[in-house]
């Protein structure tokens, strides 16, 4: 069912959370965005928030805040803070949550449920996922890279009606929402092309586009690609994620084939010599990995890499 006063609350106004909010306010429906940017949010609240690329540059009028104290409990929130971020967000923005409040994590990588359970309540976690992709340009001016799907669901699996009513209401407002039986499985499907593409993209300063398609050895590009989500995989089996091998190389050529010209969050993270969330992403698979007693050589070396670019700034 639709829900037209649905109020909804964005953890996290950076690039995605930008995208996300502002697609479905910019369609009418009650959003606020919350985030530490100050002159990031004065620029929105301003002059609106300006969306580049996809769909067309307009200014989309949203309202947001850097203390979300001033807010009344909103219905759903979608979370896209940064992962080291997220428990202390949370803790700051509790008077948000209601009693009938669900929370939904978009982040990159995995293990930010037990975080969200931990603060707002087991019963008000779903998870979530998503291939869309977007950057930041400036104070309250964000770049849209595509008009791709995002998934939510039972946290621990199967469907109900809140995460119909949610994934319906989004996709009516301009976000394509698709409620899973599944999302577990989904968000594995996300972080298998994560572990190849944000490390990469980061250590070589390269987009999508440059790294996979218009490079030369692209072809030798790709098969690393495929060689670090494959031994992923092995490490989801073993973790109970049942997955083949074509389900788990889907998002990854579906991100790849999109052509976008943006580089990962994490690429970025570093070229601003920020802490990045290689923990949850990379660093997550080689510790289950490691619980499982499943060998994971390249996991390993790209999370290295990646602590060693940051041990030069953090």
């Amino acid at each position: 069912m639709i829900k037209k006063d649905l109020k909804v609350a964005v953890l996290g106004a950076g690039a995605m959370g930008c995208l996300f909010g502002g697609l479905l306010a910019e369609k009418g429906l009650d959003v606020a965005l919350i985030d530490v940017w100050k002159e990031h949010v004065e620029a929105i609240n301003k002059n609106g928030l300006k969306m580049d690329g996809h769909g067309g540059d307009r200014f989309i009028k949203i309202k947001a805040t850097v203390d979300p104290k001033t807010l009344d409990k909103v219905d759903a929130i979608i979370i896209m803070c940064k992962a080291t971020a997220l428990e202390q967000a949370l803790i700051n923005s509790k008077n948000i949550i209601g009693d009938n409040t669900v929370l939904m994590s978009f982040q990159n990588g995995i293990g930010h449920e037990a975080i969200m359970q931990k603060i707002a309540g087991k019963e008000k976690v779903l998870g979530g996922t998503t291939t869309q992709a977007a950057n930041i340009i400036g104070p309250g001016n964000i770049k849209n890279h595509a008009s791709l799907p995002s998934w939510i669901g039972e946290y621990e699996g199967g469907m109900s009606d809140r995460v119909n009513d949610v994934a319906e209401t989004f996709t009516a407002y301009g976000l394509e929402t698709i409620a899973s039986d599944n999302v577990k499985k989904r968000k594995w499907m996300k972080l298998f092309a994560l572990t190849a593409i944000g490390p990469l993209s980061a250590m070589f300063d390269m987009n999508h586009t440059e790294l996979y398609i218009t490079n030369k050895n692209q072809s030798f590009a790709r098969d690393l690609g495929k060689k670090i989500i494959l031994e992923t995989r092995s490490v989801a089996l073993a973790d109970g994620v049942d997955v083949s091998e074509d389900e788990c190389l889907e998002m990854f050529n579906k991100i790849v084939d999109s052509n976008q010209t943006n580089k990962s969050s994490m690429a970025f993270d570093i070229l601003y010599k920020r802490k990045s969330e290689i923990d949850f992403i990379n660093g997550a698979v080689s510790l289950i990995g490691k619980n499982h007693g499943v060998p994971t050589p390249l996991n390993d070396m790209l999370y290295k890499m990646i602590q060693v670019k940051e041990g030069v700034y953090t």
